[in-house]
């Protein structure tokens, strides 16, 4: 993922980035050419660069802590051996790119491992640079990333915390509570079964396949939000602005109410309905023990019978 600095620092240099290109073809199949014009601080890295730059793997128990604090670097979380952390940072360059990447520490801590790198300086790209960090952990493993770029989990069987400021984030096969927000960016939820499911962004589309939780709260500022085959006890969806589409797991123990502002619609589809008003709509599932709502201030909402989870 590029950073917004790596952006602005495009912008910066459009001019250079238009010599660039007609450079690059000159250059053939990679090689710097000979008679190029000479960028202040950038380097040639021909048509591509791939380097692995970190590769190490620290013991640990069956349930480590692993702290991810690496900024804007994508990452990647799987599950591995049932003890010890294994972290592969790849880096791929190609065209010209200015600067050097804040290096990726990983170290040991009293009770798991910590993995840090410092906020990045301003680089600029005239072609591509994209960094990628891989996480092995036992499953067990309590992770938690403090900061990243795009974060993608599967597998892990303990609490996930994700808290960035701008990427979209993935968490597939989770058996575990889930607390992840980003600033920008969508949120996808596939097969996830915990007690407590919370999920926000303030920009960005929230979409959920086979999720169940006893309590599960999520929200968007600006965004749709997609639930398929969703269990619902206690909890809500909700959305400041945009369409909300859910298929109710019939396992669900809830009594569900939807509530949409004026001009708006509420649809409602081979579920039993409590309640029928203008802005407002109630379906009783299972016993009821459960309270969840959802919400939208300006977009219609569907709620449609779906399958157990």
């Amino acid at each position: 993922m590029i950073s917004r600095s790596t952006l602005i620092g495009a912008l910066v240099v459009v001019e250079l980035a238009i010599v660039g290109s007609a450079v690059r073809a000159i250059a053939g199949d990679g090689g710097q050419p000979a008679a190029g014009p000479a960028f202040n601080g950038l380097s040639w890295h021909g048509r591509t660069t791939d380097r692995t730059v970190v590769d190490r793997t620290i013991p640990s128990g069956s349930d480590p802590r692993v702290v991810v604090d690496v900024h804007d670097v994508d990452v990647v979380i799987e599950p591995g051996a049932q003890f010890g952390v294994h972290v592969v940072e790849s880096v791929h360059k190609a065209g010209y790119v200015s600067g050097e990447l804040s290096p990726i520490s990983v170290s040991p801590t009293a009770d798991g491992v910590r993995i840090a790198a410092a906020g990045s300086t301003m680089h600029v790209v005239i072609g591509a640079l994209t960094r990628r960090l891989k996480v092995v952990v036992p499953p067990a493993a309590r992770v938690e990333v403090v900061s990243g770029g795009q974060i993608d989990t599967s597998g892990l069987r303990a609490k996930l915390v994700a808290h960035v400021e701008d990427g979209a984030i993935h968490v597939s096969d989770q058996r575990g509570d889930v607390d992840v927000s980003t600033g920008s960016g969508r949120i996808y939820l596939t097969d996830v079964q915990a007690a407590d499911i919370a999920a926000s962004t303030s920009e960005g589309r929230l979409y959920f396949t086979r999720v169940g939780a006893d309590r599960l709260d999520a929200h968007t500022n600006f965004g749709r939000i997609y639930a398929t085959d969703l269990r619902a006890v206690d909890g809500a969806l909700t959305t400041k602005e945009g369409r909300v589409t859910v298929s109710l797991a019939g396992n669900s123990d809830a009594v569900v109410s939807a509530k949409v502002t004026d001009d708006n619609d509420i649809h409602v589809s081979g579920l039993p309905v409590a309640e029928d008003g203008a802005n407002k709509r109630v379906v009783r599932l299972g016993s009821g023990r459960g309270r969840f709502e959802v919400s939208s201030d300006d977009g219609s909402i569907t709620l449609t019978q779906g399958a157990n989870v």
